[in-house]
């Protein structure tokens, strides 16, 4: 009697989709955090830009979403943004000599929920009082002679949403 040893077709598939799931995870684990995130995108970015000059402006960058809101002095620097690309969130920090022109802006009678997101260069407490909001439907403060902005969690009554994603469709 003889006995065929061959693997049949399902067997040779098998192995090939073990060998293929090792030979990935093989290569993930070499490549760390950085293949990753190349996988899945950041829903979260964040940039830094040196100055207000190297920072994108609405209508003149591929990379819109880092744009600088128009009341960013233009002497601002040390900027860095993050943004959630999916949902209301902006943060924004930057020191400034000129700082904001609050005359141009409204003073908020609350914090309307404070900030959406949360970034590293964010202070730890933000301040509930003393903010104003600039026609963006963003909080703006200074804290320490640096300027900050965020999202805040509910939407500011007569604010421009469409800068914050406040009332669209996630």
């Amino acid at each position: 009697m003889s006995t065929d040893t061959r693997p049949t077709t399902a067997r040779r598939t098998l192995r090939i989709a073990l060998a293929s799931t090792a030979a990935v995870s093989a290569l993930l684990l070499t490549a760390g955090c950085s293949a990753i995130q190349d996988i899945v995108p950041n829903k979260t970015p964040q940039k830094h830009f040196d100055a207000y000059s190297d920072a994108p402006r609405s209508g003149e960058s591929e990379d819109l979403a880092f744009f600088m809101p128009k009341w960013v002095p233009e002497d601002a620097k040390d900027i860095d943004v993050r943004l959630h690309v999916s949902q209301p969130g902006y943060v924004i920090g930057f020191a400034s000599k000129d700082g904001v022109d609050v005359d141009d802006c409204t003073p908020l009678d609350e914090s309307y929920g404070g900030t959406a997101m949360t970034a590293d260069f964010l202070p730890e407490e933000l301040p509930t009082k003393g903010l104003v909001t600039c026609g963006d439907g963003r909080a703006v403060t200074e804290i320490d002679g640096r300027w900050y902005g965020w999202t805040t969690k509910d939407a500011i009554p007569g604010q421009d949403d469409t800068q914050t994603m406040h009332g669209t469709e996630h």
